[in-house]
């Protein structure tokens, strides 16, 4: 199994290059096939660790990485949407104006605003022990110290639950905005004479490298779950901001659905059905916490002409979320009464 996988540093010259892959997008990043043949390579660390302990200590940052690419990639696609419909004239009038297209860029405009709390949020909780790490090796503190070290341990976990919701919420939304704008430019997004038809190429990559949207959900479902319990770290999490201002009834009933989905899912009868039905929980437990962080900044603009802007989209954002956790809802509780007649 992947306990077994080493890790190791290759020194030799005994390999051929098989050919540059030929790639639907990123086709500025050449890569290549590479065949190796009795080649020399140094272990690097314990063998038997490659995976589950030298690769996975990586993979925060590199799902930090995605998530960041995504809502670039995402943002870019909306300004570009945005300055199309406002300067492209049909049936008389902008595009804008018509509400169907007006709707689509409202939403791409909330759920990029989303996009930029999680994504800060994460790389929040990573910061916070990866540099206390930093410092209290430099101090000369030994390794087991380290390792019990309370603050280190604590962020370590919420990171590890908040690192996979980024990477799959950000490289899942990156997507979905950006066929959105693409339909917003017509039959002119479906050609390369406009950045969007590369853009909808590049996308299509970050929901499948550095681990697909079903590994971060896997990653992430523990953490909501079990965190989830009277005294979890993730409860805890959410908490925090109820504490530090008064949420929106909207937040509220949200909270209250998320409740239900872990119940329901908790009740789910093998371990087939909650590997199946993990997607449900993790869309509906990070939605929260994007409206959460939303909340937050309608705080933070007190006396800003910007708030009232920013309430309305974080209440239609909050919608939204209770609509999809609805269904999700729903699926869950329906899996559970078809497996048990």
């Amino acid at each position: 199994g992947a306990r077994g996988l080493s890790f190791f540093l290759f020194v030799s010259k005994n390999y051929e290059v098989l050919g540059i892959e030929k790639k639907l997008g990123l086709k500025a990043s050449a890569t290549c096939d590479v065949a190796f043949d009795r080649s020399e390579a140094q272990l690097v660390g314990q063998e038997g660790y490659g995976l589950v302990r030298y690769v996975i200590g990586m993979l925060n940052g590199a799902r930090m990485s995605v998530a960041s690419q995504g809502t670039g990639m995402a943002t870019a696609a909306y300004r570009e949407a945005l300055k199309y419909a406002t300067e492209r004239i049909q049936f008389g009038q902008p595009l804008i104006e018509i509400p169907a297209v007006r709707r689509m860029l409202d939403r791409m405009e909330r759920e990029i605003a989303a996009m930029r709390c999680l994504m800060i949020e994460s790389a929040r909780s990573v910061d916070r022990y990866h540099w206390r790490l930093i410092r209290l090796t430099e101090a000369g503190t030994n390794d087991r110290e380290i390792r019990n070290d309370e603050s280190i341990k604590k962020n370590e976990r919420l990171a590890s639950t908040l690192t996979p919701m980024s990477k799959y919420y950000m490289s899942e939304m990156c997507n979905s905005l950006i066929y959105d704008a693409l339909q917003i430019f017509g039959g002119a997004g479906y050609i390369e004479e406009y950045d969007l038809a590369r853009l909808y190429r590049d996308a299509r990559i970050t929901n499948i490298y550095d681990g697909t949207t079903q590994i971060q959900v896997n990653a992430a479902i523990g953490g909501i779950v079990s965190g989830m319990s009277e005294k979890g770290q993730f409860r805890e999490h959410i908490n925090a901001f109820f504490q530090t201002y008064e949420p929106s009834s909207l937040a509220r009933e949200l909270l209250e659905i998320l409740e239900e989905v872990v119940r329901a899912y908790r009740a789910l009868p093998s371990s087939a059905d909650k590997e199946g039905f993990a997607f449900e929980v993790v869309e509906t437990a990070t939605r929260l916490l994007n409206g959460l962080l939303l909340e937050k900044t309608v705080y933070q603009l007190a006396g800003d002409d910007r708030q009232a802007h920013r309430r309305k989209l974080t209440d239609d954002y909050h919608i939204d979320s209770i609509a999809i956790a609805r269904g999700n809802l729903y699926r869950l509780q329906a899996r559970a009464t078809t497996a048990v007649t």
